[in-house]
C-alpha cells in the first residue's frame, strides 16, 4: 500500500494539469498551438539532448535498441485490432496507441520513487529509443491519419527530433558535457514538458462526449495493447538476458514496467499539432494513464 501512496503523491501534482487544461481550454484563455509549438520545438529538443549526454555507453546501445524495437513490435497486435475491432476506425491512429509509452513524463516520478535518482539514467535509455521510434515511424503513422503518404513523410523531417538527436550523438562522441549552470534549467523544462503534456490532454477532451463513451470497445481495445506490450518485452528481455546478460537486474525490472506505461502524451501533442483525432487520442491517453495507475505500483509490489 506504501508504493501505491507514495507513487500518487509523485504523480498527483502533474495529474492536476489535465483538469487545468480543460478549464483553460474552455475558457479560450490559451491557444493550444502555443503550448504544442513550444513542446515540439523547444523544450523536447534540450531535454533529448540533456538525456543523451547523461546516458551510459553500455545501456545506451542496449536498453534503446529494446525498447524501440518493442515499440515497432507493437504495430503488430495494432494491426490485428484494426481488422478485429470495427470500431477501430484509424489504423494509424491505434498503431501509434499502442507503440507510443510515456516512458520520460510518467516514467520519471514513477523511477524516482522506486529506484531513486540513479534509476533515471536506466530509463533515460529507453526513452531515446522510445523516442527515436515515436518522432520518426511513430510521427508518421499519426500524420498519415490526416495527409497523404508523401505528405506525411515530408512532415517528418520538420519535426526537430531528427537533428536534435544527431546532434545529441556527435556531443555525445565528442565527450561534451552540459554545463553545470544549464542542468537547474533543465530539470524545469522537464517539469513544464510534464505539465504541459498534461495540459494539452485536458485541452483535446473538451470535445469528448463522456456520456457515450463505449466502455466495452475500449476494454478491447486497451487489454489488447497491456496483454501485447507485456508479452512483447518479455520476450526481449528473455533474449537480451540468454544472448547478452549485460544488464543489471533494476533495469530489467524497469523494462517489465514500459508495458504498464500509459499511452505518451506524444500522441496527443503530435494529433493536435496536425489538427488530426485529437479527441480521440487524448480519450486513449487518459483511458491508459487511469489504467496505469493501478497496474504500476501492482507491479512494483513484486520487486
Amino acid at each position: 500500500m506504501d508504493v501505491f501512496l507514495d507513487l500518487y503523491k509523485s504523480l498527483f501534482p502533474y495529474l492536476l494539469f489535465i483538469p487545468f487544461g480543460y478549464w483553460v481550454g474552455k475558457k479560450k484563455w490559451i491557444n493550444k498551438s502555443w503550448v504544442t509549438n513550444l513542446l515540439i520545438f523547444l523544450l523536447m529538443p534540450v531535454l533529448v539532448i540533456n538525456h543523451v549526454l547523461e546516458a551510459d555507453a553500455v545501456k545506451l546501445t542496449i536498453l534503446p535498441i529494446i525498447s524501440f524495437s518493442m515499440a515497432a513490435a507493437m504495430i503488430l497486435p495494432a494491426l490485428w485490432a484494426y481488422k478485429s475491432i470495427s470500431k477501430a476506425d484509424s489504423p494509424h491512429l491505434i498503431k501509434s496507441s499502442f507503440s507510443f509509452f510515456n516512458v520520460a513524463f510518467f516514467g520519471i516520478p514513477i523511477v524516482t520513487v522506486l529506484f531513486g535518482d540513479g534509476g533515471i539514467t536506466s530509463l533515460i535509455c529507453i526513452y531515446i529509443g522510445t523516442a527515436l521510434y515515436g518522432n520518426t515511424i511513430g510521427y508518421y503513422q499519426v500524420a498519415k491519419s490526416k495527409y497523404s503518404t508523401r505528405e506525411a513523410i515530408i512532415k517528418i523531417f520538420k519535426i526537430p527530433f531528427i537533428y536534435v538527436f544527431l546532434l545529441a550523438i556527435t556531443l555525445k562522441i565528442l565527450s561534451f558535457e552540459m554545463p553545470e549552470e544549464a542542468l537547474p534549467v533543465v530539470d524545469v523544462f522537464s517539469v513544464i514538458v510534464s505539465a504541459g503534456g498534461m495540459m494539452i490532454i485536458g485541452m483535446n477532451v473538451i470535445k469528448v462526449d463522456f456520456k457515450e463513451l463505449d466502455m466495452g470497445y475500449f476494454t478491447k481495445i486497451l487489454s489488447l495493447r497491456t496483454l501485447s506490450a507485456v508479452g512483447i518485452m518479455a520476450l526481449f528481455i528473455g533474449l537480451e538476458f540468454l544472448l547478452v546478460d549485460h544488464l543489471e537486474q533494476e533495469d530489467r525490472q524497469m523494462l517489465a514496467l514500459i508495458p504498464l506505461f500509459p499511452v505518451a502524451a506524444n500522441v496527443t501533442v503530435y494529433a493536435s499539432f496536425l489538427g488530426s483525432k485529437e479527441e480521440a487520442s487524448a480519450l486513449l491517453v487518459l483511458l491508459t494513464m487511469a489504467l496505469s495507475l493501478i497496474l504500476v505500483p501492482l507491479m512494483a509490489m513484486w520487486f
